[in-house]
């Protein structure tokens, strides 16, 4: 649906589920940067990649035997990164299928994010080593750059455990990465030099994930401590709702929004931004529940949970236009989250009324009469009216020449950054049709060149055509 004709007023959460993904072995998923695909990681070792129009698997990737630890999409929606438990990260290329990037590290990842604007680059978390930032090479899809990311202060070894970072994010545009840790601090790198710009210490627990605001500068965080923390980030020439910082600004990144469960105090499994960065999006990880809550962020109060199935959530993600969640549950099982919009019929005629209920119609006399009255209290006929008014048409039309302009852009503020132009941008994903072999026509038997008739006719000529099996 054209989200144009929507209610601009509508609540961005959903309501109930609407259909489930029988996946069986999904644990993690993330919608592409247009919300057209969504991409499971499984616990066997694949990748599915899903279409949203139709809810069926449109790609299914071979990664490896470990199971996987998470998918993350490029902007233009081309490349995917999938990472294991077993340290190994691979860019895929949707184009041909082919791998683009494939590195092993020595430990299993912990968390990877491709780079927002270079689709050639993407870092990693091992879980007992330094982050690194991967650079692809062409030509040599095993034999990437590797550059190892010192976020510590003190001179720690890169190989050691006090190096790593647990979860990490880019910024908007990709100038900073956010890296959190086992001490409870999170760190702004910069993507260009590596080098730490910001530090800040959130509390004495490990920070669990990190997640940037779509439309803005600020990031969420989940620590072991059970709140979730809303920071708002100043970066030196860093673009905020409001404005651009200033080179010479001073760094800092400061809590403002404190959100936990008093209650129960449970553990959150995600804590992700909403589409338009104005709630704080998380899932439970409290006995046999699937409840997903929705917080305001400026405010920290609950807006909405939405209550599922008795199933531990695993993970969940946010759709990037339109208010769909998807959630994944502990038996593999993707739940989509969405509400039906309701279309206002008086946005398209000012004129138009909404019935609430049904109304009889009286129908008048002259319904259906030959002649009508005109508010001068004149009578004409109804052939001779519409003729007339056919002719004043054309006359105003003739006389003033009508430009129909038909906007068929969707100039979203996601899509409209004046650096995200690249190649790759309208890529759309070739569909690949698999035939089970059963379903397939048998080959033709050969038959030997037969002698031309006696009396010099040409024999008919048989074209046999041959279904192979991709």
């Amino acid at each position: 649906m054209n989200r144009k004709l929507l209610d601009p007023f509508e609540h961005e959460y959903p309501e109930a589920i609407e259909a489930c993904l029988d996946d069986e072995y999904a644990v993690r998923c993330a919608f592409s940067h247009d919300g057209s695909l969504l991409a499971t990681a499984r616990s066997d070792g694949r990748c599915y990649i899903w279409d949203m129009d139709t809810l069926n698997v449109m790609r299914r990737l071979e990664h490896g035997e470990a199971a996987l630890a998470g998918v993350s999409w490029s902007r233009s929606g081309r490349f995917l990164l999938t990472y294991d438990e077993a340290g190994v990260c691979i860019v895929w290329d949707l184009r041909d299928g082919s791998v683009r990037v494939r590195a092993q590290f020595g430990s299993a990842i912990a968390s990877a994010r491709m780079h927002p604007r270079n689709s050639a680059q993407f870092v990693a978390c091992p879980v007992r080593e330094a982050p690194c930032l991967v650079t692809a090479r062409d030509g040599e899809p095993t034999a990437p750059g590797v550059a190892p990311i010192r976020i510590s202060d003190d001179e720690t070894d890169l190989k050691s455990k006090a190096a790593a970072a647990t979860c990490c994010c880019f910024g908007k545009k990709g100038v900073y990465v956010f890296f959190g840790t086992s001490k409870g601090a999170v760190h702004a790198v910069c993507a260009a030099t590596l080098a730490v710009v910001c530090t800040a210490k959130l509390s004495a627990s490990a920070v669990n994930t990190v997640a940037r605001d779509p439309r803005g500068s600020d990031i969420v965080t989940s620590s072991s401590d059970r709140i979730l923390r809303v920071c708002d980030v100043r970066l030196p020439g860093q673009e905020t709702r409001r404005r651009v910082l200033p080179a010479d600004a001073e760094p800092a990144i400061t809590v403002t929004t404190r959100i936990q469960e008093i209650v129960n105090r449970v553990h959150w499994s995600q804590a992700v931004f909403s589409s338009s960065g104005d709630y704080i999006v998380s899932g439970n990880q409290h006995k046999a529940e699937h409840n997903i809550y929705i917080w305001d962020k400026q405010t920290g109060s609950l807006v909405k949970m939405l209550t599922g199935p008795n199933e531990l959530l695993e993970d969940c993600a946010v759709h990037p236009l339109r208010p769909i969640y998807a959630s994944v549950s502990t038996f593999g099982i993707i739940y989509m989250w969405t509400r039906v919009p309701q279309q206002k019929w008086n946005a398209f005629a000012p004129g138009f009324h909404e019935l609430e209920e049904n109304v009889d119609y009286l129908e008048p006399e002259d319904t259906f009469d030959r002649r009508i009255v005109r508010p001068d209290g004149t009578a004409v006929d109804c052939v001779q009216e519409r003729i007339e008014r056919e002719k004043l048409a054309l006359a105003t039309a003739n006389e003033v020449e009508m430009h129909v302009d038909v906007d068929i852009t969707d100039n979203d503020p996601l899509f409209t950054d004046s650096d995200s132009q690249s190649d790759d941008d309208g890529f759309v994903l070739p569909v690949s049709i698999e035939c089970a072999p059963d379903l397939l026509l048998p080959q033709a038997p050969h038959q030997p060149d037969a002698p031309p008739p006696a009396d010099g006719s040409q024999s008919p000529v048989v074209e046999c055509v041959t279904i192979v099996e991709s």
